[in-house]
């Protein structure tokens, strides 16, 4: 089917982008609602976070399993995304909307998720591990390897 592209999780060993296009999709849609509901999550401006939440989408349109760089962008963003989300949260606990603050902490929650994907990603790609199956025997000593 065609219809459940956008939220299809492939089985491509080792290759977590598709969490972390979701994950981006949802801390997007969560900053468009939250603006005129309860208030800008970072204290930037509206235009920002529009800005914001038009790159969360970029970045998912754009994640795929043969870019590493886009992988790298995805640890950024999120690592960021997560590092401003929650300091605006605890800054501004008090001066706050407790819905404020709770959309706060689930969009810098989704990005904590999409920032663990992405490294893990990451890694993986370095190692050349993307797209191929784990071989029980590659930590052993060699000794019972089969040929």
């Amino acid at each position: 089917m065609k219809d459940d592209y956008l939220f299809r999780i492939r089985d491509i060993e080792h290759y977590y982008g598709d969490y972390v296009r979701v994950l981006f999709l949802g801390a997007a849609v969560l900053s468009v609602v939250a603006i005129p509901l309860f208030g800008d999550l970072l204290p930037f401006g509206t235009f920002a976070q529009v800005g914001c939440a038009l790159l969360l989408v970029l970045l998912a349109g754009l994640t795929n399993p043969h870019s590493r760089m886009l992988m790298v962008y995805d640890v950024v963003v999120s690592g960021l995304g997560v590092f401003l989300l929650e300091s605006a949260a605890i800054s501004f606990y008090a001066a706050d909307t407790a819905q404020l603050f709770a959309a706060r902490e689930v969009a810098a929650l989704i990005l904590l998720f999409a920032f663990y994907f992405s490294i893990k990603t990451l890694r993986a790609m370095m190692l050349g591990k993307v797209g191929k199956m784990e071989r029980p025997w590659e930590f052993e000593d060699g000794k019972d390897k089969p040929e």
